[in-house]
């Protein structure tokens, strides 16, 4: 009797091995897609794996189950998935129960289940594809991590739950009786679970939502709800009206690292408060497309996706005889910014060592690089040339984790709004930057500024409710001129 419930066990514990970790990066981020803590997929591969050999007839009911459902639904997503899970019924019935004929197929599927939860989670939490992640990952000491030492982790951890139930002398069988029994059991379970509550899905079908993504490109959209409170205190810039329109006049767009609108209306107030005094055109925020930097940066350069179709903007004011500068303070080779962004029409790329032998200052807060103050004073001179330019700059000094950053003065608002440690270095970190940026825009009254964000600040380390206090892809926006 011990050695069945200890084998039952592993058939529910082996699932929330491998929905653990995209579970808890789901919330930690507080992604749009909510996750389950037991994945269905691997559930219903561990029961077709404990099925006898062969006896195709008996597990015909499975398949006549999918059909209708595929049918009922009548989206392309699920017919994929039923179509996937058809072929994985038809060879496992006829695949020796024998460890070096499980083993490797077991291996391949739970891998296949990762890299679906992984594209799942990047593309709804992130507007990332796995190949985008792993561009910015190979930039990192965790890029191995996340796509070596995660997967293998999860799917050795479910070889030694399994290892003794799926093959050998002590293999466990069950009769398709009873297969079907779990099977309505659990979707039972789930769907009563999910009706008296929707705000924690218990099964996760990381195919099925794989699919719905990879077949309906371009489906995750705007989070567009937003508090009352919020739409009353704050303009919100039309989603299908350019920023710039103006491609002869010299111009200054700022991309702000990690610039969100909080939930709380006096601490986006407090963020937006440097501009009071500027000769604003507009005060509001602006809802997003991207929820990445890099993202971002292509969206305000009309090139989805860093694909050039049409002509981009950069190449517009080149196009009116107009110098145009590409600024960052961090390393040029990092998202190949410094091989690339000519193509958008930039004459001049400047980053991190051109900085340095210039002799601005660097700081080390989120990222190691120059210090958004002394690039305002670069911006500055550029300014002060008689020739009309376009300039892009992209932020730095606001990037997480603010947990390691040290101030050497708090923003006042920390304490008249009550603010966590995280949320006052972040609050801080933006104030400082914005300060400078005000002063600037006072000194260049013939130069337009547009200031925006690029996406919510992706995380904490010690305060996990401070992503969730951002809404999801909106940002500020401030038209300065």
């Amino acid at each position: 009797m011990h050695k069945y419930i200890n084998r039952y066990f592993s058939l529910a514990i082996i699932p929330i091995i491998a929905a653990f970790f995209p579970y808890l990066a789901a919330h930690f981020f507080d992604s749009s897609q909510l996750h389950g803590f037991f994945s269905a997929d691997t559930f219903f591969l561990l029961l077709l794996l404990q099925l006898p050999y062969g006896k195709i007839l008996y597990k015909m009911p499975l398949v006549v189950a999918g059909c209708i459902w595929a049918i009922i639904t009548d989206s392309i997503d699920v017919y994929v998935t039923v179509a996937v899970f058809i072929v994985m019924i038809f060879v496992i019935t006829f695949v020796p129960r024998t460890r070096k004929c499980l083993l490797p197929f077991f291996v391949i599927f739970s891998l296949l289940f990762i890299v679906a939860d992984s594209g799942n989670f990047f593309y709804s939490t992130f507007v990332l594809t796995l190949p985008d992640v792993w561009n910015l990952a190979r930039f990192y000491w965790w890029g191995p991590v996340l796509f070596v030492v995660v997967p293998v982790s999860i799917v050795v951890l479910q070889v030694l739950f399994v290892r003794r139930n799926l093959w050998g002398e002590s293999r466990f069988e069950i009769s398709h009786l009873t297969c079907y029994i779990l099977v309505v059991v659990a979707l039972a379970l789930n769907f009563g679970m999910n009706k008296l509550q929707d705000r924690q899905p218990i099964m996760d079908f990381a195919v099925k939502k794989w699919f719905w993504q990879v077949c309906t490109p371009g489906i995750i959209g705007y989070n567009t709800f937003l508090q009352e409170d919020t739409r009353a205190n704050f303009s919100i810039w039309e989603k299908d009206v350019s920023v710039i329109t103006d491609f002869a006049r010299p111009t200054v767009v700022v991309l702000v690292e990690s610039f969100g609108v909080n939930k709380s209306v006096l601490y986006t107030k407090a963020l937006l408060s440097s501009f009071e005094n500027s000769n604003i055109r507009f005060l509001g925020i602006y809802s997003r497309e991207a929820s990445h930097t890099q993202g971002a940066e292509w969206e305000d350069f009309g090139t989805p996706g860093g694909v050039v179709r049409d002509n981009p903007i950069p190449q517009k004011f080149k196009d009116h005889g107009l110098e145009t500068w590409y600024i960052h303070g961090y390393d040029g080779s990092f998202y190949k910014r410094l091989d690339d962004y000519g193509k958008f029409g930039f004459d001049t790329l400047v980053f991190k060592k051109d900085l340095l032998n210039r002799g601005l200052n660097n700081c080390a807060y989120g990222f190691q690089g120059i210090c958004d103050s002394a690039i305002i004073g670069f911006l500055d001179s550029l300014l002060t040339d008689s020739v009309p330019k376009f300039i892009y700059w992209t932020t730095l000094d606001a990037h997480p984790p603010y947990e390691l950053t040290t101030l050497a003065e708090k923003a006042p608002e920390c304490s008249l709004l009550d603010l966590s440690d995280v949320d006052c270095t972040y609050l801080t970190l933006q104030e400082n930057t914005m300060k400078h940026l005000a002063r600037l825009i006072s000194k260049h009254d013939r130069y337009r500024f547009v200031i925006r964000g690029d996406h919510r600040p992706m995380g904490a380390l010690e305060k996990t409710d401070f992503v969730q206090s951002f809404y999801f892809r909106w940002v500020p926006l401030i038209v300065v001129n």
